[in-house]
């Protein structure tokens, strides 16, 4: 393929500038290619796709990324691939001590489709859709990912991309048997359609009907399906108006692990009360009959859309006078229904065969005016273990016409998700300017919460993570909290009562504020180490309650501060039954009951031996009184050890 855009030269020192978007500077695609397609090593690849530079983004945390299509031209039978208006992709130059330009070699990723709020299309995850009834639907599940390295000397041509298919495809030869082949339903003799097939008990296939050839294909996650129970192929046929069968094909003897970028060819007879498979093959891939083509922005917006297998009822109901405003919802992309200011009185149904329900909103205040009066979504089910996962952006409740720019200043989601025990995970919240209580108790008591989602702000906001996962039993691993910059009791009871959470983020923070730690991780029982406390400067009650109740915690984080504050260490690893190490250097603690229960409840009965690090002698008569009798130096106590390496 010809080079994707070409540009005027420029000079040295402006390719030196690593932000540069000048001509020179910027990614041209010079070929695309996919292997594996049937038993050729490459072919072209026309599908959109989207390429991010790794090594800019690693290097100055900028994602330089953008989406390509490609574009045909008919008179000169070329194509060349283009980026879309305002996206950008730049060469990563790094420039050495003294200054001189360093060509490095850049690292690329690249994936299609292009991300859609349903697939969640990156490099490293993708979501199947279920309807694949139509080549447009198939191509859209075929998940691709390139990956090359180039530098820009190398790359006068532009840069290459070779992608692999990351998903395995069913394709089915279909003979029908002359009663079923002969059959009418209403005089009409086509009577099979995709909607007759589910594969993997999920899928709704692409089935084709041309003259007498008829296949079904379908793309689906690579897996062992040995243990799954999972029937290959499932029909429904309608022998007349009144009367219809169904029959289930399962897995052929031999065959359970589906592998990614490879085909599974089976010859499937379907007959009267029978379908079955004669033959199976393996190949590599062929996608010649599937293309995607164009790109419609519509489609991207990630709307907050709600998904269960099964049939769940949403409602949205106000608390407290608080009046909801501007906020839609579409269920099964259907028309938009506008969401009353009182909440809705009748739960509205989804999920299953009904589809996803989607919301949307122009409102740049979100859902809540504060802690006290808020809007907040439930889910009903009569499925006991019913589950609802919920993806897309959370500004496109501020404004979904212009989600990527809206102002989040103002915007608070106080409680939205309080107590739904069907959420499975959370919607993106990328916002970096964040309001007083924006996410205050945003997920409380969501016990089947597994995953948080990513927290990038640096700079926080009074109370805006307060009590955010408070209850969330399921959670494991508590997302990345990259801010250096806190405030009033910005992390208070996050995490509380997270018993799963085993894994706790990184805090980069070097001052503190008012409670900003205060009842953190409150009763994680099952998280084993702490996260280094950077902070040397305290405030009151910053850090407590911290750890309360964390009764698997061996080892407590080292406390660098010298002068203590009002209550800044109370309470904060009272309870920590299994707390055998601690290292507390403070030399001033006079502030008011700064340690008051620190070691408390229990705190470390449960270690085979303990040891105290402080600053010197005089730190430990200081703080002596503070200490319970088993962490006071003695046989059978504890051992107290100075920062000197001497011991008491």
């Amino acid at each position: 393929m010809a080079a994707a855009l070409t540009f005027a030269a420029c000079s040295t020192n402006d390719i030196a500038d690593i932000t540069a978007n000048d001509a020179d500077n910027i990614v041209n695609i010079a070929s695309v290619t996919r292997s594996g397609e049937g038993g050729t090593a490459t072919s072209t690849m026309t599908a959109p796709f989207h390429l991010v530079n790794v090594t800019q983004q690693t290097n100055y945390g900028w994602k330089c990324e953008a989406d390509y299509t490609f574009t045909y031209d008919s008179n000169s039978s070329t194509g060349q691939y283009a980026r879309k208006d305002g996206d950008l992709v730049v060469w990563c130059n790094i420039k050495s001590d003294n200054s001189s330009e360093q060509m490095v070699a850049n690292e690329f990723q690249a994936f299609s489709p292009l991300r859609t709020v349903a697939n969640e299309a990156s490099y490293t995850t993708f979501q199947i859709l279920p309807d694949q009834s139509t080549a447009e639907k198939l191509a859209a599940a075929d998940w691709m990912t390139a990956t090359t390295t180039s530098t820009k000397a190398a790359a006068t041509d532009g840069l290459s991309l070779n992608f692999v298919h990351k998903n395995a495809k069913l394709h089915f030869n279909v003979t029908l048997k002359g009663d079923v082949a002969a059959l009418t339903v209403n005089d009409n003799t086509a009577a099979l359609t995709s909607n007759n097939f589910k594969v993997l008990g999920a899928i709704t296939p692409y089935y084709n009907s041309t003259g007498n050839s008829k296949t079904i294909e379908a793309i689906v996650k690579p897996k062992d399906y040995s243990e799954s129970g999972t029937n290959l192929i499932e029909l429904s046929i309608n022998i007349d108006e009144n009367t219809s069968e169904t029959l289930a094909v399962p897995f052929p003897s031999g065959l359970s692990e589906l592998s990614p970028g490879k085909q599974y060819n089976f010859n499937l007879v379907i007959g009267h009360n029978a379908a079955t498979i004669s033959s199976v093959s393996v190949t590599d891939w062929n996608n010649s009959s599937i293309d995607l083509g164009g790109h419609d922005d519509a489609l991207t917006i990630p709307y907050v859309t709600f998904t269960s297998n099964e049939e769940v009822g949403f409602k949205m109901e106000s608390f407290n006078n608080y009046t909801i405003s501007g906020l839609e919802y579409s269920v099964n992309n259907g028309n938009w229904t506008s969401i009353s200011g009182s909440g809705m009185s009748e739960a509205v149904t989804f999920g299953g065969t009904k589809g996803n329900l989607r919301l949307r909103g122009k409102n740049l205040y979100g859902t809540a005016t504060n802690e006290f009066s808020w809007s907040n979504i439930s889910f009903s089910s009569n499925e006991t273990n019913a589950k609802v996962a919920c993806t897309g952006d959370i500004r496109t409740l501020l404004d979904y016409s212009n989600y990527k720019n809206v102002n989040t200043s103002n915007a608070r989601f106080c409680n939205l998700f309080n107590n739904c025990n069907e959420l499975t995970s959370a919607p993106e919240l990328p916002a970096e300017t964040l309001a007083y209580q924006c996410y205050y108790r945003m997920f409380y008591g969501c016990t089947a919460l597994t995953t948080a989602p990513e927290l990038p702000a640096k700079t926080l906001a009074e109370y805006c993570y307060y009590g955010m996962f408070l209850g969330c039993t399921a959670l494991t691993t508590a997302p990345e909290l990259p801010a250096e910059t806190l405030a009033k009791s910005c992390y208070n009871g996050m995490f509380g009562f997270c018993t799963s959470l085993t894994k706790s983020p990184e805090l980069k923070a070097e001052k503190l504020y008012d409670y900003c730690y205060s009842y953190m991780f409150e009763f994680c029982t099952s998280l084993t180490k702490a996260p280094e406390l950077k902070a040397e400067t305290l405030t009151s009650n910053c850090c407590s309650y911290m750890f309360y109740g964390c009764t698997a915690l061996t080892t407590a984080p080292e406390l660098k501060a010298t002068t203590l504050a009002e209550k800044c260490y109370s309470y904060m690893f009272n309870g920590c039954t299994k707390l055998k190490s601690v290292t507390m250097l403070a030399t001033d603690v006079s502030a008011n009951q700064c340690l008051y229960n620190w070691l408390g409840g229990s705190a470390g009965t449960e270690a085979s031996s303990r040891t105290l690090t402080v600053a010197n002698q005089a730190a430990y008569n200081a703080i002596k009184n503070n200490l319970p009798d088993i962490w006071q130096s003695g046989e059978g106590k504890a051992t107290v050890i100075y920062k000197d390496g001497n011991t008491q």
